[in-house]
């Protein structure tokens, strides 16, 4: 029995996805499939127990695709949005504060 996800999208992804270029925005989207097919493919993020990541490249920075499975329910994975390695996630927590 295959399992069946819906994608959700933060209004935060939502606003990077409208700024992004083609490139980027075919390489993500190869990574919501990915997610959509298997979303415990990628490795969580520490001290979150259906919190991923998916190592990116955006923009010459290391980055990372954040999303939360079962998450508001069983069948929806929410995309979170992209976020800079190296600012430690700190807008991941004010975003993830804001949302959950």
């Amino acid at each position: 029995m295959a399992l069946n996800f819906s994608l959700l999208f933060t209004k935060y992804f939502q606003k990077q996805w409208n700024n992004y270029d083609n490139k980027t925005c075919k390489l993500i989207k190869n990574k919501l499939i990915l997610i959509k097919q298997n979303p415990f493919r990628f490795p969580k993020h520490e001290s979150y127990k259906f919190m991923f990541k998916v190592k990116l490249s955006v923009e010459g920075k290391y980055s990372r695709l954040m999303y939360a499975a079962f998450m508001p329910d069983s069948e929806h994975i929410t995309i979170l949005g992209v976020f800079d390695r190296k600012a430690n996630y700190k807008d991941f927590e004010k975003l993830f504060k804001k949302t959950f």
